[in-house]
């Protein structure tokens, strides 16, 4: 599969309405240029998947990959593979892509109630981390979830019933957001928005790097650094036993619409340099 590949139109697109939260500017103007340190794998893959070593230095041994989720079709259908550490999710109502498009998961968007569904606690215990996925976004509504990883204010596992509580999550409002909020309910965000709408109909790569120990969080767009800010939080806040790719823990927030083709989270904050040769690698690269 090409990772230039567009989405194609194989499913259909239902209606609901947004979630209203204040925006807030990235400041742009702080972004910094990390350092250029190997990125390391997991020491563990399967699938269609595997390393980058030798794509420019990009590969090592701190061995940062924790999960990774690419949307392999398997024998039974259902169950999404963390060829990385093996903790293993599931699509919820979405389908896998075929002919030009496998390799990719479909969600419809709207209030079609499709997602996947992450294992519970995939935060625990991790301090500087990296998020980063390749997805092709077919635009709509605002405030779609590429991934959000949090709970609402009853604690229970799927519940979206309450007010969100806790969460970190990526939208495209259009254009990209990053957003962490902590415990209380309706205590303060840390947000970066990006300067530009985020792209459609073409597979893009977008990272956001959360680094507690330098307390700063960064947002990547096909490999480049478009916004930072200041953190002065910890992931440990997040309760997360909602971990879905393309569902909001706000109810009326519009579904996912497009496709997936590859998450993964990294237990350490990967540099500018590393996260621009990953772009380059495309979602599809083997990683030792």
């Amino acid at each position: 599969m090409s990772w230039r590949l567009s989405l194609l139109a194989a499913v259909t697109w239902l209606g609901c309405a947004p979630q209203s939260i204040a925006a807030v500017s990235c400041e742009h103007d702080r972004c910094e240029a990390g350092g250029s340190a190997g990125l390391a794998g997991s020491g563990s893959s399967a699938g269609a998947s595997g390393g980058l070593a030798g794509a420019g230095g990009f590969g090592g041994s701190a061995r940062a990959l924790l999960h990774r989720y690419s949307f392999d079709a398997t024998a039974d259908g259902i169950e999404v593979i963390d060829s990385a550490g093996g903790l293993n999710g599931a699509l919820v109502g979405a389908v896998y892509g075929t002919g030009e498009a496998a390799g990719t998961v479909l969600l419809a968007g709207k209030d079609s109630n499709q997602y996947v569904d992450l294992p519970n606690h995939l935060l625990d215990s991790l301090k500087d981390v990296t998020f980063e996925a390749w997805v092709s976004w077919a635009g709509g509504d605002p405030w779609q979830r590429i991934f959000d990883f949090g709970e609402d204010d009853t604690g229970v596992d799927g519940s979206r019933r309450g007010q969100p509580r806790s969460y970190v999550f990526l939208a495209c409002i259009p254009a990209p957001r990053f957003a962490f909020r902590p415990p209380p309910v309706q205590s303060a965000e840390t947000v970066i928005t990006g300067p530009d709408a985020f792209p459609t109909d073409i597979l893009t790569h977008v990272a956001v790097v959360i680094d507690e120990t330098a307390q700063r969080a960064r947002l990547f767009l096909n490999g480049q650094e478009t916004g930072s800010t200041r953190f002065t939080g910890t992931l440990a806040a997040v309760y997360d036993v909602n971990n879905w790719l393309g569902r909001s823990q706000y109810i009326a927030d519009a579904g996912f619409e497009g496709s997936f083709s590859e998450f993964r989270i990294y237990g350490r904050a990967l540099s500018a340099t590393e996260l621009s040769q990953s772009f380059d690698a495309g979602p599809d690269a083997s990683i030792p």
